[in-house]
């Protein structure tokens, strides 16, 4: 028995990685569609009306949702699998598991192959060039923006010298401590060092998808360890059930 219940002491650690690995997956997938939602809302939707692709920065989030609930559900069918003993119970949880690895392992590949892919470029670009160009006109359009800017940190699409064919000075956006400071510096020094929100944006999509794509990767090599404890719990369960049933027949013969 000392060697059942080592085991079932590592998979009741190991199933509570499980399900805060889901909780981080799912909420940096809601995170994500947060950020993506204020981006997508600048655009200007008459010039995308007859526009039904669907690029991979659109489904990445749903996608991370979906498998950290899942991710949730199956850790508590192993915690109570293991809790119960229920052979029945640990042998979905290692199926299932293993449905995840697989996903999971298909899922970071196609973000490492298509994460510095053209299309994802023009997608993120395309959607900040719309939505500055759509702030010259629309004042609650120009403020979400601004928020952007502030958030990270940039200047315009390409970079300020976006502003100056339309406006004589550089929104207070552009400048850092924006929210203290009526005008930007006199020489616009910082606002002009900064980059172009198409391109500080391209860069941080690719750094948090890879980055969660490589945390997908680490956590299923974690998986596969859950996947040969519960195969071994469930067949040192069998040999116990089976040592059990041979003692009643014994007894029953007697």
């Amino acid at each position: 028995m000392a060697k059942e219940d080592f085991m079932k002491g590592v998979l009741y650690v190991v199933n509570v990685i499980y399900a805060v690995f889901g909780l981080v997956s799912a909420a940096t997938g809601i995170w994500f569609f947060v950020q993506l939602t204020e981006f997508v809302g600048l655009r200007n939707s008459n010039h995308y009306l007859l526009d039904y692709r669907i690029y991979w920065p659109q489904v990445a989030p749903w996608f991370f949702i979906m498998l950290g609930l899942f991710i949730m559900m199956v850790s508590f069918c192993g915690w109570c699998g293991t809790n119960k003993e229920s052979r029945g119970m640990l042998g979905i949880y290692g199926i299932f598991l293993i449905l995840i690895i697989i996903g999971q392992a298909i899922a970071a590949t196609l973000i490492f192959v298509y994460v510095d892919g053209e299309d994802t470029d023009r997608f993120i670009k395309d959607t900040v060039y719309d939505g500055y160009y759509n702030s010259q006109s629309n004042p609650d359009v120009f403020k979400s923006f601004g928020r952007i800017e502030r958030k990270l940190r940039c200047c315009g699409a390409n970079d300020a010298r976006d502003y100056r064919s339309w406006r004589n000075d550089l929104p207070l956006t552009c400048c850092a401590d924006s929210y203290y400071r009526a005008t930007c510096e006199f020489t616009d020094k910082e606002a002009n060092e900064r980059l172009g929100c198409a391109k500080v944006a391209s860069v941080y999509t690719k750094i948090i998808s890879s980055s969660v794509a490589g945390a997908s990767l680490l956590i299923a090599l974690v998986e596969i360890a859950g996947v040969i404890l519960a195969w071994k719990l469930f067949k040192s369960l069998e040999e116990v059930e089976h040592y059990i049933h041979e003692r009643k027949e014994g007894e029953t013969e007697c």
